[in-house]
C-alpha cells in the first residue's frame, strides 16, 4: 500500500496501532554516511498481516506524501507496538527517537555472525551498480521503486524468523541502549577537517571530501564485540601516527578551540585487576609496581620499567608463567582464567562482566583458556569505556564541545574554549570513573598533540 495523502496516512496508522513492524529505508544520497543524508523512502511492513506500506519521500516512480520524515517516524513509533530495524545505531543518525529494537543485536548475540552491511540488492541494483560509477551518489533515484519495494521484501523474509523468535533481555537493552546510542551520537558529531589535506592523505582511498566534516561508522559486531572503525575506506580506529596524516584532523571552532585526547594508562592492566577484584591504586605506575615483585628490588630503572612492562603482556597475551604465579596479580589472574574455562565448557558460554553479553562457542572459534580470557577482556574494555563515553555526552549535551572518536583506550575531544577548563576536568573525572588512570593531550590537530597536567 502506497501512502499517497491524508487518508490513507491515517488509514495506515490506524492499522499498526498497538502491533509490531518492521521498518527499513533508502537513502538519498548513495555512499554517503546517514548523518549526512536523507531518507528517499520508508517502508513498513505490519508483522501481523503481512501488509507492506510504502512512504515515498522524493523518488519519482510514486506519488510522493510531503512530511518529516523524522516527525513521521516518532509518530509511527509512538503508535506500534515494538518497532523493529537494522542497525539501530544507523537508524538513529536520520531518526531521533529511540524506541526501536535492532534485529541485528539479536543475531548477534545469538552467535550469528552478522554485519551491519548486509546486501539484499536484487539482480537490478547489481547492474545499474555495475553500469554507474561506484561513486555516483544519485543511484537510488535511478533504480525504479518496484526494485527497492522487492529488495525490502527480500530483507524482510530473511529477518522473519529472527522477529517471531526475538526476546529482550538486560544484555539486548544494554547493547541496544546504551552502546548503540552512545556510539551514535558520538558518530553524528563528526569530525572537523582540513578540506585540502584531509583529500591529500586520504588520495589512496578514492575518496574526496567537499565540506569541513567526516564521519566514522563504527561496527559493534565483531567477533569480540570491541567496535571497528570505518567509512568509506578510511580506518578511523587505525590512523596512521607517522605519515602526517592526523594533521587533517582539527577543531571545528578555529582558533577558539582545540583538541584534547585523553588516553587510558595501562588499561589492559586496571581493567583485569577490576575483573579480578585487586586493589591497585591508580596513582601508581603499575608495570613499576609489578616489576618490583619480577626482580625482587625496590627501586627500578628506566629500563626495568620497560622489561616489566612487555613480561605483563607476555603473560596476559601468552598465559600466565610458572614462575609469575607466586605473585598475588598474576595468581588471581590464572584463578579467574581457570574460572571462567571451567564455567565455559560447563555452560558454553560465559557473561562479559559489566553488560552480561553471552560469549559462546557459536562466538569463539577454537576456544582455549587464554583465548576466552582476551575475548573477557576486550568486551570488559568495550563495555567500561562506552560507560564512560555515555556519561562524557551527556555532560556536554548542554556545551559546544563534543566527543568526536573513540578509539578502544582514547577518546578524541572537540573542545570550544567558551565551555572553560572546568569541563576539561569534569570530563577527565568521568573517563577516570575512579579507576582508570588516564593522560590527556590538547593540540590544533590531532597530529601535533602535546601533554598536559590537567587538574
Amino acid at each position: 500500500m502506497v501512502i499517497v495523502d491524508s487518508s490513507s496516512y491515517k488509514n495506515f496508522l490506524k492499522s499498526i496501532s498497538k502491533n509490531d513492524i518492521f521498518v527499513n529505508y533508502v537513502l538519498k544520497k548513495h555512499g554517503v554516511h546517514p548523518a549526512n543524508n536523507d531518507p528517499l523512502v520508508i517502508f513498513i511492513k505490519h508483522i501481523i498481516d503481512g501488509e507492506t506500506y510504502v512512504i515515498n519521500l522524493d523518488h519519482g516512480d510514486m506519488n510522493k506524501i510531503g512530511v518529516d520524515p523524522i516527525r513521521v517516524i516518532d509518530l509511527i513509533i509512538q503508535t506500534a507496538n515494538r518497532v523493529f530495524v537494522l542497525d539501530k545505531k544507523r537508524f538513529l543518525n536520520l531518526f531521533k527517537n529511540k524506541n526501536v529494537y535492532d534485529l541485528l543485536i539479536f543475531e548477534f548475540q545469538s552467535g550469528y555472525s552478522q554485519s551491519s552491511d548486509l546486501d539484499f540488492s536484487t539482480s537490478y541494483h547489481d547492474f545499474i551498480k555495475f553500469k554507474v560509477d561506484v561513486n555516483f551518489e544519485g543511484l537510488n533515484f535511478v533504480i525504479p521503486m518496484s526494485k527497492h519495494i522487492e529488495s525490502f521484501e527480500i530483507t524482510y523474509e530473511h529477518f522473519k524468523e529472527t522477529i517471531s523468535e526475538f526476546e529482550d533481555d538486560f544484555s539486548y537493552n544494554q547493547i541496544n541502549g546504551i552502546i548503540t546510542e552512545t556510539l551514535s551520537e558520538v558518530e553524528l558529531h563528526g569530525i572537523h577537517v582540513d578540506e585540502s589535506l584531509f583529500n591529500k592523505y586520504f588520495e589512496d582511498k578514492h575518496i574526496k571530501v567537499t565540506g569541513s566534516t567526516v564521519y566514522t561508522e563504527y561496527n559493534i559486531f565483531t567477533s569480540t564485540g570491541r567496535p571497528s572503525n570505518r567509512f568509506g575506506k578510511v580506518n578511523y580506529a587505525a590512523l596512521n601516527k607517522d605519515d602526517g596524516c592526523r594533521k587533517s584532523f582539527t577543531s571545528r571552532f578555529g582558533s577558539d578551540g582545540m583538541l584534547l585526547s585523553i588516553d587510558y594508562s595501562a588499561y589492559h592492566p586496571h581493567i583485569i585487576a577490576n575483573l579480578i577484584n585487586y586493589k591497585i591504586d591508580i596513582t601508581l605506575n603499575i608495570y613499576e609496581y609489578l616489576g618490583k615483585h619480577y626482580f625482587n628490588r625496590e627501586i627500578l630503572s628506566e629500563d626495568d620499567i620497560k622489561k616489566a612492562k612487555n613480561l605483563t603482556f607476555q603473560n596476559f597475551y601468552g598465559g600466565i608463567r610458572e614462575e609469575f604465579k607466586n605473585i598475588d596479580y598474576f595468581n588471581k589472574i590464572s584463578q579467574y582464567i581457570e574460572h571462567r574455562w571451567n564455567f565455559f565448557n560447563e555452560n558454553g558460554y560465559v557473561e562479559t562482566p559489566v553488560f552480561k553479553r553471552r560469549i559462546t562457542t557459536d562466538h569463539i572459534s577454537d576456544p582455549n583458556p587464554n583465548k576466552l580470557f582476551n575475548y573477557l577482556l576486550q568486551a570488559a574494555e568495550t563495555e567500561f569505556s562506552i560507560q564512560n563515553i555515555n556519561r562524557v555526552n551527556e555532560s556536554l549535551r548542554i556545551k559546544k564541545s563534543k566527543v568526536v572518536l573513540y578509539t578502544y583506550d582514547s577518546i578524541l575531544v572537540d573542545v570550544c574554549k567558551d565551555d572553560g577548563r572546568e569541563t576539561l576536568l569534569d570530563i577527565k573525572s568521568l573517563m577516570i570513573d575512579n579507576q582508570f588512570p588516564v593522560k590527556c593531550h590538547v593540540g590544533k590537530n590531532y597530529d601535533e598533540l602535546y601533554e598536559i597536567d590537567l587538574k
